[in-house]
C-alpha cells in the first residue's frame, strides 16, 4: 500500500469545460488535489504557469491535508500527510453522494506521484467510481500508458505560450498532445483545455489547434482567471471569437467550446 501527499479532498462541481466529449462540466465530483508539479519544479526550465490558481499544491511534502467534513458544507478538518491510498479511498466513500458523477484527480500534477496515484485509481475503479484525470505533464509516458485504461474521462491542459510553463514551448505542447493520444487510444474520453490571456497569439493557438486536429482531440478555450498576485489580463471577446474560428479549421464544431472557471464565478470550491 503506497503513501503520498495530498493538498485537499472535497466535494463540489466541475467548473471547467464545455459541451465536448470528455468534459464533466457542471457535474458533481469529489476532488483529490495532489501535491507537487513537475512544471513548477523546473521540468521544462521555468517555474510553472504564471497564472496558476493553486500554487499551494506546488509543495511536494505538505505537512497537512485538508478534508471536507461533509459534502457541500465547505467546512474542513485537518489530517497529517502522508496518506495511504486506503485512507484516500475511505475519505472518498465518506464524501460520496447520490449525485456523484466521478472522482477528479487534480493538482498540482497527479502523475507526479506515480505509484500513489496508480494505487488510488485502481482502488477507485475496483470500488465502482468513475475517474477523471486533470493533467498537464509527465516525464513517463509508459506509466501513463499503464494506467490509461483506468481513466474514464480526462482533461489535458495544453499550455498556451503565455503560461510560461516551458522554455521550449512547442516541445511541451507535443508532449501534451501525445499524452492525449495515449489516453484516447486506451478508451478514455479526453479533451484539451487551453487557457488564454490578453497577450495570447493567434499563431500559437493555430499551432495547438492543428495538433489537436491531427488526433481529433476536442478543445476548450478557457478565459484565464486573473490572480491577485499577477498582472495577467483576460482575453478580449474578439480573441476568443477568432480562436474558436481558428479551431474550426481543424476540428468539427462539436469538438470546440469556450469556458470560464465557473466555480470561481459563483464562489464555490
Amino acid at each position: 500500500m503506497s503513501q503520498g501527499y495530498i493538498q485537499e479532498i472535497f466535494s463540489s462541481f466541475q467548473g471547467e469545460g464545455a459541451a465536448v466529449e470528455g468534459s464533466c462540466y457542471g457535474l458533481r465530483q469529489i476532488f483529490i488535489r495532489f501535491s507537487g508539479c513537475p512544471l513548477a519544479l523546473g521540468a521544462h526550465g521555468t517555474k510553472g504557469c504564471i497564472w496558476c490558481d493553486s500554487p499551494k499544491s506546488w509543495s511536494t511534502t505538505p505537512a497537512k491535508c485538508f478534508i471536507e467534513t461533509k459534502a457541500g458544507t465547505q467546512s474542513f478538518t485537518e489530517t497529517t500527510n502522508p496518506l495511504t491510498s486506503e485512507d484516500v479511498l475511505n475519505i472518498v466513500k465518506e464524501l460520496s453522494t447520490k449525485d456523484l458523477h466521478s472522482v477528479s484527480l487534480t493538482g498540482g500534477e497527479p502523475l507526479y506521484q506515480e505509484m500513489f496515484v496508480k494505487d488510488i485509481i485502481t482502488s477507485l475503479k475496483d470500488t465502482g467510481f468513475n475517474t477523471y484525470l486533470e493533467t498537464a505533464y509527465t516525464d513517463n509516458l509508459s506509466f501513463l500508458e499503464n494506467i490509461a485504461e483506468k481513466i474514464d474521462y480526462a482533461c489535458v491542459d495544453i499550455k498556451d505560450r503565455t503560461a510560461n510553463a516551458a522554455l521550449e514551448w512547442k516541445k511541451l505542447v507535443d508532449r501534451e498532445v501525445e499524452m492525449s493520444r495515449i489516453l484516447k487510444k486506451a478508451g478514455s474520453k479526453v479533451f484539451a483545455k487551453t487557457v488564454i490571456t490578453k497577450t495570447s497569439k493567434k499563431e500559437d493557438f493555430d499551432f495547438i489547434a492543428k495538433k489537436c486536429g491531427l488526433i481529433e482531440l476536442p478543445i476548450v478555450i478557457q478565459f484565464v482567471t486573473p490572480t491577485s498576485n499577477s498582472k495577467i489580463e483576460q482575453p478580449t471577446w474578439d480573441q476568443v471569437d477568432n480562436f474558436s474560428q481558428i479551431a474550426g479549421k481543424y476540428l468539427s464544431p462539436d469538438k470546440i467550446g469556450i469556458s470560464i472557471q465557473m466555480h470561481k464565478a459563483i464562489e464555490i470550491l
